[in-house]
């Protein structure tokens, strides 16, 4: 049986709550605001283009009242000369008519595929900027004791891995058989003796194998622990947390960038 303290249950519950305020304030409501930014950088884009449009559609109605005009010359023309001409006289003129409207029309969607490049790159780069900030802010400010309660969640959780998924843990010795018993473990700082010994009984427990443990250090990982086991990586990191929101972050920003009308 597994003695539960109530004390250490509250005090993550505690430092999580402050980890989700710190990311809120210093993430989330700054990459909320930019992302409402581009929302209206990408109205007045919009807004541009319907005038462009609008534009478009007025020189065109232009064009057509001039090819009116046109048609009104050719047919006294043609009524004068050979009637059998004015059939081949208005195909043409049709034809023209129709070249225009589609030059005109692919430079308006030229004008926009251009656009939709450009917003897409800036989603790219505000994205990879929200990573690379939250990165190097959480960096500075995570308390050590993140860095041990992710060691002490990942130890737990691959003890509870026996009972919850068999089947990894099969996976998980199965990819050790023709190998070296060695378990190459990432953390952004130095291990103490207690948590290697932990975590090298927990690998032997894991792997059902006496395990060599190799140890390097990563600061960009912020917190936490990354070990490859064989040919699985078990990571429980701040830098693994914050590359899975960039998905989430991209899919956001293309849902605040997509006109009204789609």
């Amino acid at each position: 049986m597994l003695d539960i303290d109530l004390s250490t249950i509250i005090w993550e519950i505690l430092n999580f709550l402050v980890l989700t305020v710190i990311l809120y304030f210093l993430v989330f409501k700054p990459m909320t605001r930019r992302a409402e930014e581009r929302a209206i950088e990408k109205a007045a884009l919009r807004a541009a283009l319907q005038r462009d449009q609008m534009d478009a559609q007025q020189r065109l109605e232009e064009l057509d009242e001039r090819l009116i005009n046109l048609d009104e010359e050719i047919e006294k023309i043609t009524d004068q000369a050979y009637i059998g001409s004015q059939a081949q006289q208005k195909a043409l003129l049709e034809a023209t008519r129709q070249e225009a409207e589609n030059i005109m029309m692919e430079a308006v969607a030229e004008a926009r595929k251009e656009q939709e490049v450009d917003v897409k790159r800036l989603q790219n780069d505000l994205v990879e900027t929200v990573i690379t900030i939250s990165n190097d802010t959480l960096r500075e400010v995570v308390p050590p004791q993140v860095h041990e309660n992710l060691i002490e969640e990942m130890t737990a959780n691959i003890w509870n891995m026996g009972r919850t998924d068999m089947r990894m843990v099969q996976n998980i010795r199965e990819s050790l058989e023709e190998r070296i018993p060695t378990v190459e473990i990432e953390v952004p700082r130095e291990l103490t003796a207690e948590q290697q010994m932990k975590l090298l009984n927990t690998f032997n427990a894991l792997t059902d194998k006496e395990v060599d443990l190799q140890v390097a250090i990563r600061p960009e990982l912020v917190s936490g622990i990354r070990a490859r086991v064989g040919d699985i990586v078990l990571d429980n990191t701040i830098c693994a947390h914050l590359e899975s929101l960039r998905d989430e972050i991209g899919q956001k920003l293309e849902t605040l960038a997509k006109p009204e009308n789609e």
